[in-house]
């Protein structure tokens, strides 16, 4: 299976016909959809679970949620309404204070993945009127929310840049938590920098070049437009090459994560 786990549902006339377009070209079995908020030209949680419906074969609905603002009982309606897993980004408060901790309970209870923005956000001229800091979104943050609430299914997004070692020590020590590789990490660091903080380089007496329990924690997600999906898609394969990743862990990175991660 084919699964990005970071699809982003933009607030644009007839996109997610060209997003399925888009994925059925690539040969992608699934895509979890989601929106977020208006400042970045995202779409509201509504219109990702109509396009979710329209194309259910595809398309996974998740819902943007807002620490602080939502609780358990919303939290317990979306998953009514059908959607399968939680996005959250740009928080009043560290992901890990305990103001925010009956959310995350109630989407345990529920079996809803929630994928955690980490690390930096696209600045807006919206910024300063919604108080956005990204050290709140740090990737420290969950390992406390693996330690309070095991069970949860934390998933967090860019691998945590700048604060990488930040995050694949949580990937390390934590079995709930998974990060992906969006944003613009791919691009900007070669597979020298992936493999020495992945996994040991290769000769080195401290473990082999392919760590698998940590690189089998990675999850595909693209976290871009459409037009852009296959140009990501293909630095992972060039990455994967490169670092030889065996078959097996690919497999699970594509796509084998997010079937566990959502039951399918």
């Amino acid at each position: 299976m084919l699964c990005d786990f970071h699809a982003l549902l933009y607030d644009e006339p007839d996109y997610a016909e060209a997003l399925a377009e888009t994925a059925q070209n690539l040969g992608f079995d699934r895509l979890c959809i989601g929106g977020g908020e208006g400042r970045y030209g995202m779409a509201p949680n509504e219109e990702v679970l109509r396009c979710a419906e329209s194309y259910p074969k595809l398309f996974v609905p998740f819902a943007h949620v807002r620490p602080g603002v939502d609780g358990p009982a919303e939290v317990e309606e979306l998953s009514r309404l059908g959607f399968r897993g939680l996005r959250v980004s740009g928080p009043p408060a560290p992901y890990d204070a305990v103001e925010f901790f009956p959310l995350y309970q109630a989407a345990r209870a529920l079996g809803m993945p929630v994928l955690f923005h980490t690390g930096f956000l696209p600045p807006t001229p919206l910024d300063a009127a919604a108080d956005v800091r990204c050290e709140r979104m740090r990737p420290v943050h969950l390992d406390t929310l693996a330690r309070q609430l095991p069970g949860l299914k934390i998933v967090g997004s860019g691998l945590g840049a700048p604060w990488y070692e930040e995050a694949c020590e949580t990937l390390r020590s934590h079995e709930n938590i998974l990060f992906d590789l969006s944003g613009n990490t791919l691009r900007h660091k070669g597979a020298a920098f992936f493999r020495i903080l992945l996994g040991a380089e290769p000769g080195s007496v401290l473990g082999q070049p392919e760590d698998r329990g940590i690189w089998s924690k990675i999850v595909f997600g693209t976290a871009v437009h459409h037009e852009q999906i296959a140009s990501v898609e293909r630095d992972y394969q060039r990455l994967f090459r490169a670092v030889a990743l065996p078959e097996d862990v690919v497999g699970s990175i594509m796509g084998g994560n997010a079937v566990d991660l959502l039951g399918f």
